[in-house]
């Protein structure tokens, strides 16, 4: 398995950079500066200043004056700037903006902010979660976005202050390590360091929130280490979950029984799930026997479960033969998995690691890797696959604190475009969902703030 190591490079920008040209097209200000910097490992950094004033003419247009040469900026079709560096063989690379930026002001106070450990949109994109360190979640409503979002006009965040908006519980009784909304979009599932799983209400209020904690329906336990990852089947009769504790455990919601426990080769980090391969890796039958419990839906059988371990590998999990059938060497990069996402509809699964490694496979062949890549070595929280079409991207959260979309098919490795807003701060969650014409890219950081980008 061993596959070289492509490094990518980094377009990074003052986070401010919407504040200063909207200040100076309003006339607030004559002009303004921020700062363009370009890294690529083992390479020169390029660094410059960038001058935002208004045209001497045409008073609405803001006309941007790079003042090093060896960077470019320009602004492209869709509303959004592009960033070009010719010593570093960057080409021109979209900066994405937030269109919308959530903010508890309690939980995003940038003095004292609270780290969000875990988070979710619903299938509809009607509400969110976030998930704490203390334990608590909080239920939040959404607000719509335009269909005038594209092309972009202004490039600020719509600021939404949902202080008052929340919906609050504490069903963990310590920090919250994922959290899942079943399919109808009202049902919230939740996981902790405290080894439980939760199922909770996720109602939203006709009108302010009563203040009142949401009590969970149903607590789920059997796991003796952290619990980290979930998935739900079909409608959520049944629940998949992986933890600390070496094994992936399937659940009977209803009862809150564990119907099968499967062990892994290694502590489970993170997980996904999918259809089963049309060719099994280890070349058994590709028919499961019927299942022996009848609390075990049909569509459960003919599920499998990608599982990223601390040991630097991923294991695949049958759940209609009830074992493994395939476990990879460790990863070229090293380090723990600490994300996989499987796109079914592609044959696509990408891992990510603890010292900045993606890895791309195609599943019907997972003993070689399509590709790996990194930027700088700091972990990767989170993968979420873009599709769009035939062009496939991946969305990557960084502890950086420089999240990216990497282009991935029909070419790639390459920074497709930079997610901008976060100073810093480790983004840990990434979530893209589609709504009517358009698609949503959602993330989620220690800073306290959600941020929604249009793709």
């Amino acid at each position: 398995m061993a596959t070289s190591v492509l490094t990518l490079p980094v377009a990074s920008i003052q986070n401010t950079f919407p504040e200063v040209l909207q200040e100076v097209e309003d006339g607030i200000i004559q002009s303004d500066k921020f700062w363009v910097s370009c890294y690529k490992t083992s390479e020169r950094s390029v660094h410059a200043k960038v001058s935002a004033e208004l045209d001497d003419r045409d008073r609405n247009l803001v006309v941007l004056k790079v003042i090093e040469d060896d960077v470019e900026i320009s602004k492209d079709a869709s509303g959004n700037y592009t960033i070009a560096c010719e010593p570093l063989n960057i080409p021109p690379t979209k900066v994405l903006t937030p269109y919308q930026e959530y903010k508890d002001q309690e939980r995003s106070n940038p003095a004292r902010p609270h780290r969000i450990t875990a988070f979710d949109v619903s299938p509809d994109s009607s509400r969110f979660a976030t998930g704490y360190l203390d334990g608590s979640i909080f239920l939040y409503p959404t607000s719509a976005v335009p269909l005038s979002a594209c092309p972009r006009k202004r490039l600020l965040p719509q600021s939404i202050d949902i202080t008052k908006m929340r919906t609050t519980s504490k069903p963990h009784l310590s920090g919250v390590t994922s959290l899942k909304f079943f399919p109808s979009s009202r049902v919230l599932l939740s996981t902790g360091l405290d080894f439980s799983l939760t199922i909770l209400p996720a109602e939203l209020p006709d009108g302010p929130p009563s203040g009142a904690r949401v009590l969970p329906v149903r607590t789920l336990r059997a796991h003796t280490r952290p619990v980290t990852d979930t998935a739900i089947i079909a409608l959520g009769r049944n629940i998949v979950s992986a933890s600390l504790d070496a094994t992936v455990k399937l659940w009977d919601v209803s009862s809150g029984a564990v119907l099968s426990s499967l062990p892994t080769s290694a502590s489970v980090t993170s997980m996904d799930l999918g259809a089963r391969l049309p060719v099994p890796p280890d070349g058994d039958d590709a028919v499961p026997p019927p299942a022996s419990d009848a609390r075990e839906l049909p569509d459960t059988a003919a599920k499998v479960v990608f599982c990223g371990l601390q040991s630097g590998a991923f294991e695949l999990l049958d759940l209609g033969f009830k074992k493994s059938v395939y476990t990879s060497p460790m990863s070229g990069g090293g380090g723990a998995i600490t994300s996989i996402s499987y796109a079914e509809a592609h044959n696509l699964l990408a891992t990510g690691s603890d010292t900045g490694t993606v890895t791309v496979y195609d599943t019907r062949a997972l003993g070689t890797p399509l590709t790996a890549f990194r930027r700088l070595d700091t972990a990767v929280a989170d993968l979420a696959f873009v599709i769009g079409g035939t062009e496939v991207g991946l969305a990557v959260a960084t502890s950086d604190g420089l999240p990216y979309i990497a282009s991935v098919v029909p070419e790639g490795p390459a920074v497709h475009a930079e997610l901008v807003g976060v100073d810093c701060d480790p983004v840990q969650n990434v979530t893209v969902r589609r709504e009517g014409g358009h698609m949503d890219l959602w993330s989620a950081s220690d800073d306290g703030v959600v941020r929604r980008y249009v793709l």
